[in-house]
């Protein structure tokens, strides 16, 4: 019987392994526009099996597309064509290459590969040196869950997506918690404030009084109520009054906004181009949307590659055992990468067309009129797993009819359409307004929501309280 049960263990867990040819699709399918050239260009070099037709870039920005308009730089393939036909010297032929795609701006060649650093990338960057394997793929999507600094989702739901215990989770955020900038990943207001705090590690008298009303008296420091505090701890008034004023000045209950880009006073203030990975279209009464085709239409197999394959398939090749496997791994590599590649395009395309359809109000009358929608609902109504939606659209962007390239994240955003009449309610009142009043207006336009929400929505919008507004 036992017998029985561990033979039927082992051929489930058999079951559920993952081939590598999916791997190497659900790697395709999580990559941006930019890193999948990236990825193809690095495989021509070290596969010889792989045919790359350059030909196919262009020549204004360099992004490799066979589209009749770069999805980069806009520049016309006519364009692109009548340049190259012409006997230009480079300073003309640059002059109109840039005058071809932004008219009379100057075009910045190097905006389509400057890239800023943002707090998600350097916290990557920091767990990539201290873990590895799964704990950091764990660490990666940690990372990528948090808001505003925090990690606000369950542990046990993050555990299930990784088919793994709570303890391991944990284990791998307490790292996460160590990292710069102090604070980050913490689960609450108290932990963030208190893992500062131990990073600081100050010798002020304030700081471990600080630390202790912190970690003890949270509930009566949350209330303010000093003099219990103060009462508690056997010390005097002034003394929590200057461990409270410590907390104020030298800790921050916004972790991610303490982090600075390297040579962020060197950086230009102009932000990098964003290339997309869809272009959504207005057609007839709806709207289209086209995953953007870098080298999937121009990469195959090399023909000598495939020749020798054929041969080695039926038998008739001459080739000596090792040529043969050199054969085989290779060109089947490379045909493991095209499906991949198409199947991807055919993934995107799909996802953006639905979000296109549900969110049309979105589309054509902005933010305020965007619908709730999670990604397992996008899951469910195209019958395929949450987790391939999440790499479909993980670091995606579309390009929207109006022109205007935004991250699918926006078409999630529950929140934006309240954020978005919050700011408007802001920006047409004469005078400065509270947050209950703002909260007075939603309800009168048919919104419920309470005022500390309103506060927290105000708070993302950047715009001061009204206090210090109307100081």
């Amino acid at each position: 019987m036992v017998g029985s049960m561990q033979g039927h263990s082992l051929v489930q867990r058999q079951q559920q392994r993952t081939i590598p040819v999916q791997i190497q699709a659900n790697a395709i399918l999580n990559m941006s526009s930019l890193e999948l050239q990236q990825f193809v260009e690095t495989e021509a070099m070290e596969n010889p099996a792989l045919c790359l037709d350059d030909t196919s870039r262009c020549p204004i920005c360099g992004f490799a597309t066979a589209a009749p308009t770069c999805p980069v730089c806009s520049a016309s393939l006519a364009a692109r064509t009548q340049i190259e036909s012409n006997d230009y010297d480079e300073r003309n032929y640059l002059q109109r290459a840039f005058a071809a795609a932004v008219g009379d701006e100057l075009f910045d060649p190097f905006r389509t590969i400057a890239r800023s650093m943002d707090v998600t990338d350097y916290l990557k960057g920091q767990a990539r040196m201290v873990l590895g394997g799964r704990k950091l793929r764990i660490a990666e999507y940690l990372i990528e869950s948090l808001d505003d600094g925090y990690f606000r989702e369950s542990l046990f739901d993050t555990a299930e997506e990784f088919a793994t215990a709570v303890p391991e989770i944990e284990a791998v955020l307490n790292v996460l918690q160590s990292f710069d900038p102090p604070g980050i990943a913490a689960r609450d207001l108290r932990e963030s404030l208190l893992i500062q705090i131990r990073h600081i590690r100050s010798n002020e008298a304030a700081a471990a009084i600080a630390e202790r009303i912190l970690e003890d008296y949270w509930v009566e420091f949350s209330k303010m109520r000093l003099k219990s505090i103060a009462g508690k701890m056997e010390v005097s008034y002034n003394v929590v009054v200057e461990a409270c004023e410590f907390i104020r000045d030298r800790l921050t209950p916004h972790p991610a906004s303490a982090y600075r880009a390297p040579f962020e006073e060197l950086s230009p203030r102009e932000s990098s181009a964003v290339i997309p990975d869809v272009i959504i279209q207005a057609s007839g009464d709806g709207f289209v949307a086209e995953a953007v085709d870098c080298y999937g239409s121009y990469l195959k197999v090399d023909e000598t590659y495939e020749e020798c394959y054929q041969s080695v398939k039926s038998g008739e090749s001459y080739l000596g055992e090792e040529d043969r496997k050199h054969i085989r791994e290779h060109v089947e590599r490379v045909r493991c990468i095209l499906d991949a590649i198409s199947m991807r395009k055919k993934t995107l395309t799909r996802v953006a067309a639905f979000l296109a359809d549900y969110q049309e109000d979105f589309l054509l009358h902005g933010a305020s009129h965007l619908k709730p929608l999670r990604q397992k609902d996008v899951a469910k109504a195209l019958e395929v797993h949450e987790s391939t939606i999440c790499r479909a659209l993980s670091d995606k962007y579309c390009r929207l009819p109006s022109g205007e390239v935004i991250s699918f994240e926006i078409f999630f955003d529950s929140a934006l359409p309240v954020r978005t009449l919050i700011g408007q309610i802001i920006s047409l009142s004469t005078e400065p307004i509270s947050d209950s009043e703002i909260a007075k207006r939603l309800t009168e336009q048919g919104v419920t929501i309470a005022r500390r929400t309103v506060a927290k929505y105000r708070d993302q919008l950047k715009v001061l309280p009204y206090q210090l507004r109307a100081a």
